[in-house]
């Protein structure tokens, strides 16, 4: 079985871009920032749809970056300085751990829309790792590296709980500073057990997600990780270098690169795909973004959603 779906933000239209930046100076309003919002979620949604994949996600379009939501979602994170998005030419607010972490258990509806998506539309939600947040994160709190991923992932696990309930049902733990250095097997293991603290008793599919970062050398290490789907960003990850193994999850296999606006061509993703397939032989295959496609002009992450469709369905 073939699925396809996203796995991370979206690039804005230019007309809500305009109109975040209107607002800004005080010549628009919150209704006009709200309406253009809006519609960029529905033709999402639409796009999505028209394009056959199985999970919709909402392209987290109001979202600054993947962790500056939970300084309004949780307790104890203020949003910080401005910092380089790993390699790209990006920018976040590293979060900055002042005290206990909660989750307050509200304005979950302000950050994940499912008001755009479908009628009986399987819903997958985007979130940041408890390890990538406390590896990103500025500790101004007398906790240790530990004790922040488990607190952030009993938060997390609250939250989840509140999107079970708005009907998701797939969960995907974006983690990008996990294989972004060489890491102990203690790191590693404070990984696993924040992932645990997540997914154990959720019901849904859950994800865990690396990129930006050749993941080859952890993969075994990985696959002992409590999460149905394991991805791998493939431009940074060359399949020869990933030793033979049991692959004993589903694969998310970032074939399509969210960083660069060439097009790939049908032919050669399919030609990749099969070559994954016969040398992982995951249980399942998801055809995916290698990341976020809000590094590239919208009208290329339109074309790119497009082919993750039609590779879905030729495979």
């Amino acid at each position: 079985m073939v699925e396809s779906h996203l796995t991370g933000a979206f690039p804005r239209s230019e007309k809500l871009v305009a109109t975040t930046r209107t607002f800004e100076r005080g010549k628009a309003t919150q209704d006009d920032v709200d309406a253009a919002l809006r519609q960029d979620n529905l033709s999402l949604a639409a796009l999505q749809k028209d394009s056959c994949l199985d999970y919709s996600v909402d392209g987290q379009l109001n979202w600054q970056d993947l962790l500056r939501p939970f300084s309004e979602l949780f307790t104890g994170i203020e949003p910080g300085s401005l910092t380089r998005w790993f390699d790209n030419n990006t920018f976040y607010r590293a979060p900055i751990v002042t005290g206990k972490i909660a989750f307050k258990g509200g304005k979950v509806d302000k950050f994940f829309r499912t008001d755009a998506f479908p009628t009986n539309s399987q819903k997958k939600a985007i979130l940041p790792s408890p390890f990538t947040f406390a590896a990103l994160a500025e500790n101004k709190d007398q906790s240790s590296f530990t004790e922040i991923v488990d607190t952030f992932a009993h938060a997390l696990k609250d939250l989840l709980r509140t999107l079970r309930t708005m009907g998701y049902n797939a969960f995907q733990f974006n983690d990008p500073s996990l294989c972004s250095k060489s890491r102990s097997q203690d790191e590693f293991k404070i990984a696993r057990n924040g992932l645990e603290t997540c997914v154990k008793g959720l019901g849904g599919k859950t994800i865990l997600h690396t990129y930006f970062a050749d993941s080859s050398n952890a993969i075994s290490t990985l696959l002992d990780y409590p999460a149905d789907y394991l991805g791998v960003d493939f431009y940074a990850t060359s399949l020869d270098t990933i030793p033979n193994l049991s692959f004993n999850k589903g694969l998310v296999c970032g074939c399509v690169d969210g960083r660069n606006s060439l097009i790939e061509t049908p032919d050669e993703l399919r030609s990749f795909v099969s070559k994954v397939r016969e040398k992982l032989e995951p249980k399942e295959l998801v055809v995916a973004p290698n990341c976020d496609f809000d590094f590239l002009p919208q009208p290329v992450a339109e074309k790119k959603v497009r082919l993750l469709g039609k590779i879905r369905g030729s495979i």
